[in-house]
């Protein structure tokens, strides 16, 4: 009986890792320090994660209550308008490589107390102006650099990086905010390192989600289980909700369509970021007509 109890227990642990690994995005250093924890400490494997902060309270309940069989997450497939991923020796696609210089240069020049010199959320003025396809290219050549990567769609208004990875609606950014369960982190097709956590189902209430101090303690811990997070989030014309973003991350890249966005609201843009404590840490000129061109990077 005694081992049949302890076989039980250890399947519970078994499946609640996996769930954690599939939705908290507990990676093997995780595990590890896990260990050490546990030796260090006495406590058991629950009782350790919580300690270490890799999981809330809200995802062991998640976990305990979820199905024995844990079903397997759709995988993320890139369509055909991520170009610099289906086509990775045009223009383009060196352009967003050369980006991806630029703004890992910039980054490492931050103060390292920082808390968040691995996170970017990327703003634009206006709508169409071209970010949620940056964004997620963006996240895609980080990845390419074997390098944990997190692609998060926090526009919880219109998102876009469900469509444009071709997942169905999921467990996202909105569920982990309401802890009503966490966001499941999905894998990408083609891209081992790269995980995204779309927008999520209920998505009422953005801008009071958002602005919440949760908000910025779950970016924190993402930060800290990923080597790269890129952030995709609402225009800033049409909404506060990317203001309430970077008021949590600060560093901001900036994207201007040449032909689109009026100099006015890029100006506005700019002031709002600064009121919201935003660091702007890259720009970027896009040209659909040609192709997209990373210019030199500036501050607030």
């Amino acid at each position: 009986m005694a081992s049949q109890t302890a076989s039980a227990n250890r399947d519970e642990l078994s499946r609640i890792a996996a769930y954690l690994i599939r939705t908290c995005g507990l990676t093997e250093d995780d595990f590890l320090r896990v260990i050490e924890e546990q030796r260090r400490s006495g406590v058991g494997f629950v009782d350790a994660v919580l300690n270490l902060k890799l999981a809330s309270p809200a995802d062991i309940e998640a976990a305990r209550s979820a199905t024995h069989a844990i079903k397997t997450l759709p995988q993320a497939r890139p369509r055909i308008e991520l170009k610099a991923l289906h086509d990775p020796f045009t223009a383009h696609a060196e352009a967003i490589r050369s980006l991806r210089t630029a703004l890992l240069m910039q980054l490492e020049r931050l103060p390292r107390n920082d808390g968040f010199t691995n996170v970017v959320a990327v703003c634009s003025a206006q709508r169409g102006e071209g970010r949620s396809l940056l964004a997620a290219e963006l996240a895609a050549s980080l990845a390419q650099l074997d390098a944990p990567t997190l692609l998060i769609d926090a526009d919880l208004r219109t998102p876009r990086q469900q469509r444009l990875f071709e997942v169905p609606d999921a467990p996202g950014l909105a569920e982990a905010l309401t802890q009503s369960g966490p966001g499941q982190m999905l894998t990408v097709d083609g891209l081992p390192h790269l995980s995204l956590l779309t927008a999520g189902q209920d998505r009422s209430k953005p801008l009071e989600r958002l602005s919440q101090p949760e908000f910025r303690e779950l970016m924190q811990g993402y930060s800290r289980r990923y080597r790269h997070v890129v952030i995709d989030t609402p225009a800033i014309e049409a909404c506060p909700d990317a203001l309430a973003v970077v008021a949590a991350v600060r560093n901001v890249l900036l994207v201007v369509h040449r032909h689109q966005c009026r100099l006015s609201a890029a100006q506005s843009a700019l002031s709002r970021l600064h009121a919201a404590n935003g660091r702007v840490v890259g720009s970027v000129l896009q040209d659909f007509a040609k192709t997209t061109r990373p210019r030199r990077t500036r501050r607030l």
